[in-house]
This record gives C-alpha cells, sequence and structure tokens, in this order.
C-alpha cells in the first residue's frame, strides 16, 4: 500500500519558503536576491522581504522531542512532571505532554522523505549514494519501517517523488525510471558557483519544508550529501545587506521547521582530504540578532541541529547511518509549551530541556523567534 503525495513535481517556483518571499535561482543565469552572497554589490531590483511576520500559534509552541538512554534505547512512560523545561533560562509551562508511538494504528505514522542533493555533491558521491539507496529499499524483502518517499535537490529546483509508500521496490523504480522526476542527470557540485549553491539549497529546503507543513505527524529528512557551502571566509567581510538576508532567512527556516514538525538528518558521505565535517560545530549557538548573523549559521549541518536532528558523518557506510537516523525517527514526545511574550521583535528564545532520569539524552528544537517582523532593506537616497 502507498499513499499519493499531493504532487508528483514541485520546482521551486512553484512552492517557495512560507515565510520568505525571496527570489528563486533555477538556473546558473538567473540572478539571485540582493542580500545574497550571489548577488551582486550594484543591484537595482526592489530587496524581497518576507510578507508573512506570525508564525502558527505565537501563544503555543509545539515541540517533537526524542529521549534516550545511555545506550540510545527510547525512554518510554515519561510524564511531565519528569521534564524540566526553560524558555531562555526562564521555567516554562508545559500544557500538554504525549508520547507518540507511531506504529500504532492510533496515530499519524512518522514519514520519511530521503533527500538526495545533487547540487552539492560530486558525480562520484552521488553514484555511491545510489548504490546504497538502493541496498536500504532492498533491505528486509523490501519493506520499510515507515512510510518513505524520496526527493532530490537538483538545478531545475526541488523534485519530489509522488508516492509515500513502504514499498522499497517502488521507490526503487522510480530512481530507475528515466522518465521519471527522479531520474538524475546532472552536473555535480563542480560545475556552480559556490554562493548560487548555498542560495538555491536553502531555497529548496523552504520548499521542502513548506510542502512537509501540510502532512500530518512529526517527518524525517534524510539529506544525503555534504551539505552545501558555509561560506566562512565571505563572512569575515560580510555586508549589512548580507546580515539581514541571513538573518531573515535564519529566522523563516528554523520556524518552518519546528512549526512542519521537520527534522533533518545529514548523511555525509565524508572522505578524508575535504573540508573538515565538524567544522560547523563552531556556529551551534542560537543567533539572537542581525548583528551575530552570518552565512556558516545557515549551514545544512547547524539547521539539522537546531530542529532535533543529527549530523551523521558516514565515511564509506552511508547504508549502516540510513538505517541509524531511520531508527531514530520513532517513538518520541509531543510536547507543547506556553510561549514566553517577548519583549522586542525577531526575540530568540533557547528551549532547554531536560529529563529527570539517569543517562537520559534529550534532542529537540533548540529554539524560536517570537514577534517576527522580518528586517527590511535599508532605504536607498
Amino acid at each position: 500500500m502507498h499513499q499519493r503525495r499531493t504532487a508528483t513535481r514541485i520546482v521551486l517556483a512553484g512552492l517557495a519558503l512560507p515565510l520568505l518571499c525571496a527570489a528563486t535561482a533555477q538556473s546558473r543565469a538567473q540572478t539571485a536576491p540582493p542580500d545574497s552572497p550571489a548577488a551582486t554589490a550594484k543591484s537595482s531590483r526592489v530587496d524581497a522581504v518576507p510578507v508573512d511576520p506570525g508564525t502558527s500559534d505565537p501563544d503555543h509552541i509545539s515541540i517533537d522531542v526524542r529521549v534516550t538512554d545511555k545506550l540510545g534505547h527510547p525512554i518510554s512512560g515519561l510524564k511531565p512532571e519528569d521534564f524540566t523545561l526553560l524558555d531562555s533560562k526562564q521555567p516554562g509551562k508545559i500544557l500538554e505532554l504525549r508520547e507518540v508511538d507511531a506504529s500504532s494504528s492510533m496515530a499519524d505514522p512518522v514519514q520519511v522523505v530521503i533527500v538526495i542533493d545533487t547540487l552539492n555533491a560530486e558525480i562520484d558521491t552521488i553514484a555511491r549514494e545510489r548504490e546504497q539507496l538502493d541496498e536500504f529499499l532492498k533491505q528486509n524483502g523490501g519493506h520499510l519501517t515507515h512510510p518513505t518517499s524520496l526527493a532530490m535537490f537538483t538545478d531545475k529546483g526541488l523534485k519530489l517523488g509522488d508516492i509515500s509508500t513502504v514499498d522499497g521496490a517502488l521507490l526503487e523504480a522510480s530512481l530507475a525510471d528515466p522518465n521519471s522526476e527522479l531520474h538524475f542527470i546532472g552536473k555535480g557540485a563542480h560545475y556552480w558557483e559556490t554562493p548560487a549553491r548555498l542560495q538555491w539549497s536553502i531555497d529548496q529546503l523552504g520548499a521542502l519544508a513548506a510542502f512537509e507543513a501540510k502532512q500530518p505527524g512529526r517527518k524525517i529528512a534524510l539529506i544525503l550529501g555534504p551539505g552545501w557551502p558555509m561560506l566562512p571566509f565571505i563572512s569575515v567581510d560580510v555586508t549589512d545587506k548580507q546580515r539581514r538576508w541571513a538573518f531573515n532567512y535564519i529566522i523563516g527556516l528554523n520556524n518552518s521547521l519546528r512549526e512542519a514538525h521537520l527534522a533533518l538528518y545529514v548523511v555525509n558521505p565524508f572522505t578524508l582530504g575535504r573540508i573538515d565535517p565538524f567544522y560547523y560545530e563552531n556556529y551551534l549557538k542560537g543567533i539572537a540578532n542581525v548583528n551575530q548573523a552570518t552565512f556558516p549559521d545557515l549551514s545544512l549541518q547547524v539547521l539539522a541541529a537546531h530542529s532535533g536532528g543529527l549530523v551523521e558523518i558516514t565515511g564509506l557506510d552511508i547504508l549502516g547511518e540510513l538505517n541509524t537516523a531511520n531508527r531514530d525517527a520513532n517513538p518520541y514526545y509531543s510536547l507543547t509549551f506556553e510561549a514566553s511574550p517577548g519583549t522586542v521583535t525577531n526575540e530568540y528564545h533557547d528551549i532547554h530541556l531536560a529529563v529527570d532520569k539517569p543517562g537520559a539524552k534529550v534532542r529537540t528544537s533548540a529554539g524560536y523567534y517570537a514577534n517576527v517582523q522580518y528586517i527590511l532593506p535599508a532605504k536607498r537616497n
């Protein structure tokens, strides 16, 4: 059995990040949004700005929580009194806590989407990912644990398969079919300019979040690839315009992923001799204001950690890390708490959640932004 998805094809022009109206780049020749790292300094275009500053419910924050013991086994049977919640270091009020086992017929199933990032990986890496993805889809007689769909980040925009299914053979066939939207024929990361890849990648991630927000239950995205460029050296000389651009996207993506109940899992097929795969850890602190915003704060790894997901450095064992991430999807807790009233616009709230059990490890959303009002470009004289 399988469920039909809402659309058989979604390209970036048709589904932008819900809180951001930034322009879309769909070919190498198109111009990036004015404040972006790919934009020219003398652009005369009117800066694109977000139009919806609200959240789904600004008074209540709902998060998915994964609690495990020191061996990684899920801890069940927890009650609200077992949790300590701090919202920006202040005690938070838990309004509702539900333990969810998505394998039960009474709960919405966890939805898994496996994303092949063809924008940011070389051809040989993509080929290795495809081989081990085929193995993942064939194991256990082709029966998948959770309803699973496929997607791709491409130079033409986000592409989504049209089914969510536990039948691995159906997904494998969609990858092999030359007429399928998911049949890959691409150029690899080396072909595209580095700043443009950052722009295109986060726009397609936003499109994925917008689509998954319409699906019920918890979702996890297993993204195969090293992630997009972090541009740390450009960030040294970042302009005020570029900081505004980065901060707007940081706010939009963090809030959108949380509201979509979408956690990101980075399956990075790292090989020695490339950039330090742990460099992102320098940017895990939440961004409280526009003056702190830099391009590395938008890296896939940072966004994954902030979404409550995982960053997995796989080496050659892509199959093993796909299985690890897949097991992490269920069970979980759904927790709703009362949001703290913000005193300023774009106020960042750090979420700290602890469980009063020996060795318990808690993973959830890192924070949220309240009183969102995206920063407009400065007026030109």
